[in-house]
């Protein structure tokens, strides 16, 4: 896998040093006339780097709407230019000071829209900065005014282009290729993923069984990364094939696939001792399900008869063997209809669909996208403002420097600023620096010294995929040296270099202002904030299958995909921060984050998310066989009940005394539950320690456990004596079993979770 990698990298490399090259060529050596009209050639560079580099894995089709996007962004830029031309003036466009503010305002102009993509948006940036600047350059002289906005569309044009025919030589590089690929390589993983569970079951003693389950982890994270790629690829192929949703087949996603695996992996994870009771011949018959279907890539039918025929007996059930259930339920849902992961409204009720998003909640909603599309306008308008400003007033002549690096930095959403801006000033040097090496060793040979950039685009992309460097880095490398080796007529190459780096300086310390002056919170205040977010849905997660044990309706089924459908969106939310503030530098009398406690607790609210689901699909299994069933949920919800109210007053007292720092309320809680703390026995009276004692503990869950297999052995016999079906009393025994395991597990992730919070907070 890691050699395919490399070699999807090396490719990508070649097809990207092509693109650039073709640039090289056509500015260098091509015809007068088009030479003519390319006569911004920096900015066809940054047109490619942006198309080739910006993306992990560019495609035909992505390319083609990056061609789409550029070709938008150029007429946006014309017609705002065309417009300040009109109402100021070349003459005044031509002022120092005028220059920055139109920048300012064109920014604002360009980046309030949300329906325009990043890459319309950064090309516009780019193509301002050009043309104000070079107002400033010529003092607004009329010639230039007309023909300018026709030179950087001309240059811009080329490096679409050549980003084009990079793409389709000397093969074209298809979405749905490189995603069939991507499907051959999971299935592959899948597959050696189910031979390791084999080999677990099989395990003679748990040593054995969780070095096995190591490494099942480490390809299940494997999977993950392959698995964005799918999808990276999926979302673009309506660029080359239109009509894909009308001809596309009805076939599961691997996402389900995956979904399925996560949930056999914690089964065996879950396992308390090694052997299990299957033998390999029984093992070989349960798997090839699940291996057929991941083979075929597609949800595949089979007859009643080849069903799992399989009741547990009253006598083997145990809290132990649940886990043992719940990997043969997991295996069952291979055989039959797929759970839908991704879509939380096919389960909605037709009556009910208004009821969820009122027009109250619609029109807050807007107000809010219509806010953050503002703070992105301003901060764009503030920043490129700035370094357009600065920039003029350091170098007049390489003012376009400052303003085109905070051009290709800004971003919508939150990003590690600090990192990213070391990493483009790191890139910008070291780019430079190879340039001026390039023109030295080529003195006498001036025609042939763009040939180095070859090996140093290879390098760049191989940069972009690295963590010391990333994207920032590597495309602002590859520009500082296209822009010195791959033009002409631009001076001293090491003034320019000076000039360009000292620009490229001011551009990112505008860049900086910006970022901090609308997102001035540090990302682990942040994270820290969204873990209380993450507990509020956790809780509001377990409400809901309170309500759905109650219950059993449709509506209260959806409405607990509903709350787990909000609890990952915080867990991905709390994952984003926590991974900016990792690349946070430490500040003196700030407490860093603890990244292996936050690790941890990523991990847990991710299972918990994964359990929500499954029990609700378990429930509306069971929810049609509840005459057959008989089953007692009132004790059952109890216990769900006074775990709930043991874990809200836990999460309350931990967010409140995460806000002040009293322990009043805690002290309150604790006597009204009865609680007391024995000074003479040693018993400490820390926040932690006062939050444990009002939370769930590890034995609400094992007696929740045995209680539950206590009531499922009564229905197990119930079932059995029923005139049902074999395939529905296995179904029904299946769902149960596996219901009572992914509640209990949900219990211990959740002490887990709150166990884990008061040593890191």
């Amino acid at each position: 896998m890691r050699d395919t990698t490399y070699l999807e990298r090396l490719g990508l490399a070649l097809r990207t040093a092509l693109a650039c090259l073709i640039v090289s060529l056509t500015t260098l050596y091509g015809p007068k006339p088009l030479k003519h009209f390319t006569t911004f050639p920096a900015f066809s560079y940054l047109t490619t780097i942006l198309i080739w580099l910006s993306d992990a894995e560019p495609t035909y089709g992505e390319v083609l709407k990056c061609c789409v996007d550029v070709s938008y962004a150029t007429l946006q830029t014309a017609a705002i230019v065309l417009v300040s031309v009109l109402v100021v003036g070349p003459a005044s466009l031509g002022n120092g000071l005028v220059a920055p503010v139109a920048v300012a305002i064109a920014s604002f102009i360009v980046a309030f829209p949300v329906s325009t993509s990043l890459l319309t948006k950064r090309i516009a940036f780019g193509q301002i900065v050009v043309v104000y600047v070079t107002f400033v350059v010529f003092n607004g002289e009329m010639a230039h005014v007309i023909m300018l906005p026709a030179h950087v569309a001309a240059s811009t044009a080329l490096g679409a282009i050549a980003s084009l025919l990079a793409v389709l030589l000397p093969f074209p590089r298809l979405a749905h290729t490189q995603m069939a690929k991507g499907c051959k390589l999971y299935a592959e993983n899948a597959v050696e993923r189910l031979n390791l569970f084999v080999e677990v079951i099989m395990a003679r003693d748990n040593t054995t069984a969780q070095v096995l389950i190591a490494k099942a982890a480490s390809l299940s994270s494997a999977a993950r990364n392959t698995l964005k790629s799918i999808q990276l690829h999926h979302d673009r192929m309506v660029w080359e094939r239109p009509d894909t949703k009308f001809l596309k087949r009805k076939q599961k996603h691997p996402e389900d696939t995956e979904f399925l695996m996560r949930g056999m992996e914690m089964a065996l994870g879950s396992c308390t001792s090694f052997p299990l009771d299957m033998s390999r011949d029984e093992l070989t018959r349960l798997l090839e399900a699940p291996r057929t279907q991941i083979a075929a890539e597609s949800a595949s039918t089979h007859k009643p008869e080849d069903r799992l025929s399989w009741q547990p007996e009253a006598g083997s059930l145990s809290s132990a063997a649940l886990p043992v259930y719940f990997f043969r339920y997991c295996v069952e849902l291979f055989r039959g209809d797929f759970l839908s992961v991704s879509n939380t409204e096919e389960d909605t009720p037709s009556g009910n669909k208004g009821l969820s998003f009122p027009k109250r909640v619609l029109d807050i909603l807007c107000v809010w996208m219509a806010r953050e599309r503002f703070v992105f306008a301003f901060k764009c308008s503030i920043s490129l403002g700035l370094a357009v400003l600065f920039g003029i007033i350091y170098n007049k002549k390489n003012g376009y420097w400052s303003g085109l690096t905070v051009a290709i930095s800004l971003v919508s959403g939150r990003q590690a600023t600090l990192t990213v801006a070391n990493s483009r000033l790191q890139g910008t040097a070291m780019g430079s620096v190879y340039g001026l090496l390039c023109c030295a060793v080529f003195q006498n040979l001036q025609e042939f010294r763009f040939l180095p950039l070859l090996p140093w685009i290879a390098v760049t992309v191989f940069m972009r995929h690295s963590r010391v460097y990333g994207q920032p880095g590597g495309v602002t490398a590859a520009i500082a040296a296209l822009l010195i080796l791959g033009r002409r007529n631009y001076g001293a190459p090491t003034d320019f270099a000076i000039a360009r780096i000292v620009e490229a300086s001011i551009g990112l310390l505008c860049f900086v202002f910006g970022e901090l002056l609308i997102n001035p919170a540090r990302a682990t205040t942040l994270a820290r904030t969204e873990l209380s977010r993450c507990l509020d849905a956790v809780v509001d997660c377990v409400g809901s299958i309170v309500l759905c044990c109650e219950q059993k309706s449709q509506q209260e089924m959806s409405e607990l995909r509903s709350k787990q459908a909000k609890l990952k969106s915080h867990v991905d939310a709390l994952e984003r921060f926590t991974a900016e503030a990792l690349t946070e530098p430490n500040i003196p009398f700030l407490r860093p984050l603890n990244a292996v406690g936050y690790n941890k607790l990523l991990g847990s609210f991710s299972k918990i998310s994964d359990l929500c689901l499954y029990v609700s699909e378990e429930l509306k299994n069971i929810s049609g066989a509840e005459t057959t069933v008989g089953f007692p949920w009132d004790s059952i919800t109890h216990d769900l009940k006074a775990f709930q109210e043991k874990l809200r007053s836990s999460v309350k007292c931990f967010e409140e005394n995460a806000s002040t720092k009293s322990l009043a309320r805690i002290q309150k809680e604790l006597k009204k539950r009865k609680i007391c703390h024995d000074v003479e026995a040693g018993t400490t009276t820390n926040d932690s320690n006062l939050i444990m004692e009002l939370g769930p503990s590890q034995n609400d869950a094992e007696r929740f456990s045995v209680s539950f297999v206590m009531l499922l052995k009564e229905a197990t016999d119930k079932i059995s004596g029923s005139t049902a079906e074999e395939a529905f009393k296995s179904e029904t025994d299946l769902s149960l079993s596996s219901l009572g395991f992914c509640i209990s597990r949900l219990m211990q992730e959740t002490v887990c979770i709150m166990a884990e919070i008061t040593h890191t907070s």
